[in-house]
């Protein structure tokens, strides 16, 4: 599947979560007994969470134990009453436009925790969401009485930390979307029980249709929901999966029309403005142009990139090439050493999959490289860490980039014949080392992950110059006139980090020495 589809259908299915809360006002008001809304919640989470439980057979481990109940305690727990204080001291219009600004407390809060800046372009299109909201959901009758107003902003700011924190921490290794929508399920449910039970109590009577309003809202609205929208929160930035939540106030505006309410020509536009700035928040920004020659321009985004194998030769030359421009640096090795500022060394062993997967989602990595090999050859080894980078990478949206081998490349000339089955340019000796590469490239496409570039250096790679000159191509070996393809390992990571800057369509890239330079 291409990535722009993939990305598609990752942006709809995580969209039908907030769609599902968009029901829970006309489910809560036509079918639930009234006075209890505190025990809607925890019928919503609990019985939902253990049904999850019981599907997957999976419990928290280790510092798990503690990242699910704090992201249950705030995407569930804390959430439902402080929603429900804010619907009790104020008009729904208020409480839906003081939850559409939860795009914007994202985007603050991935200052610190992800290392994100927004663009200006992010800011603006968050401020019109609320915008559009609000002149849809507002009306004369709008009063803010302070509690509300606080309750309502906490409620919001509960499940944007949550966001944030779902997407720094991902998932452990063995853990679906489904078996995290448990834990915090169950956890929220457990958090609210005594709360219910203390200032409620149970209804006095549950008639069939509550049953099925409490079942809607356990599953499509509660299992099913959380699902899609944590796989969502792993796959897609934060500044694309954050705005959906404004289908939810939109999606009960929708429903109030097919009631028989009627908007007005400014209520329509503000429908009309919201809905346009959560589509544009799914558009890739432009990216930006080089200020001068390819890599030697510190003007691109600063991304946050994680380098496994961050001590060999072409590793330490990207992890330094990547400090050097203003990124920030996760050096992951068994032994890593750095003293640049941009730099931060983990000691992770690559041969540990649970290890791998827990620095790169404790790193809120923009990319990840892979940059690891063996001597002699350990194939095993090196379709292992590839394929468990690759894992991680798919639970929590991390583009990878794969320095590999010139073996996977075709022979100029002689398409039909791979570079590794060609002994003008792999002599028989290092004929292991190049069918690595192949079975390494092949392990990459058959992979579910679509985010990934496979980047082949040329027949000759050696510490060198660094120029930031270089050629690029795709798919064959590069060569001299007279037949000779090399390029040093310096700017060979100047190419890769041009590659991370400014990602390019195609899978199978390779580069060589450019010839002047």
């Amino acid at each position: 599947m291409p990535a722009y589809t993939d990305r598609a259908a990752t942006v709809l299915l995580t969209a039908l979560a907030p769609a599902a809360w968009g029901t829970t006002y006309v489910v809560t008001t036509g079918l639930l007994p009234p006075g209890h809304p505190l025990f809607a919640g925890l019928m919503r989470a609990l019985p939902a969470g253990l049904l999850g439980l019981v599907l997957t057979r999976v419990l928290p481990h280790g510092a798990w134990w503690w990242k699910a109940g704090v992201l249950g305690a705030l995407n569930i727990g804390a959430l439902f009453p402080l929603l429900f204080l804010a619907a009790e001291r104020l008009p729904g219009g208020v409480a839906a436009t003081l939850g559409a600004a939860q795009p914007l407390l994202v985007a603050a809060l991935a200052i610190p925790v992800l290392q994100d800046r927004p663009t200006v372009r992010r800011w603006a299109w968050g401020v019109l969401g609320v915008a559009g909201v609000g002149l849809v959901v507002l009306g004369p009758q709008a009063r803010f009485d302070a509690v509300g107003v606080l309750a309502g902003l906490g409620g919001t700011a509960a499940m944007a930390a949550g966001v944030v924190l779902t997407k720094r921490w991902g998932r452990p290794p063995g853990a679906s979307p489904l078996t995290l929508a448990a834990w915090q399920l169950t956890a929220g449910g457990l958090l609210l029980l005594p709360l219910t039970l203390t200032v409620e109590g149970l209804p006095p009577r549950i008639g069939a249709g509550a049953a099925v309003g409490y079942l809607w809202l356990g599953s499509m609205g509660g299992l099913i929901a959380y699902t899609l929208w944590f796989r969502g929160i792993a796959r897609l930035p934060v500044g694309a999966s954050a705005p959906l939540v404004l289908l939810s106030p939109l999606v009960a505006t929708v429903i109030g029309t097919l009631r028989g309410e009627s908007l007005s020509p400014l209520q329509t536009a503000g429908f009309a403005l919201a809905l346009t700035a959560m589509l544009a928040a799914q558009l890739n920004p432009p990216k930006q142009k080089p200020v001068t020659t390819r890599g030697t321009t510190p003007m691109s985004p600063r991304l946050t990139i994680a380098v496994l194998g961050a001590t060999g030769m072409v590793g330490s030359r990207v992890t330094a090439e990547a400090a050097a421009r203003g990124h920030r640096v996760l050096a992951l090795s068994r032994k890593p050493t750095s003293e640049h500022p941009n730099v931060t060394p983990v000691p992770v062993d690559a041969n540990d999959p649970d290890a791998v997967h827990e620095a790169l989602a404790g790193s809120g990595a923009d990319a990840a490289v892979l940059t690891v090999r063996t001597h002699p050859v350990d194939e095993d080894f090196l379709l292992g860490t590839t394929r468990t980078v690759l894992d991680a990478a798919a639970r929590l949206g991390t583009r990878v980039l794969v320095i590999g081998g010139a073996g996977a490349l075709r022979s100029p000339g002689a398409p039909d014949v791979l570079v590794a089955d060609n002994p003008d340019y792999v002599p028989a000796q290092w004929q292991p080392v190049a069918a690595a590469g192949v079975a390494q490239l092949r392990t990459c496409r058959t992979h579910p992950h679509t985010d990934w570039v496979y980047l082949s250096p040329p027949a000759l790679l050696e510490p060198g110059p660094r120029t930031a000159r270089y050629r690029r191509g795709t798919t064959t070996l590069l060569t001299t006139p007279d037949g000779r393809s090399w390029i040093s390992a310096e700017d060979l990571a100047v190419a890769a980090v041009d590659e991370l800057e400014t990602p390019g369509r195609d899978h199978h890239i390779t580069v060589a020495h450019a010839a002047g330079a």
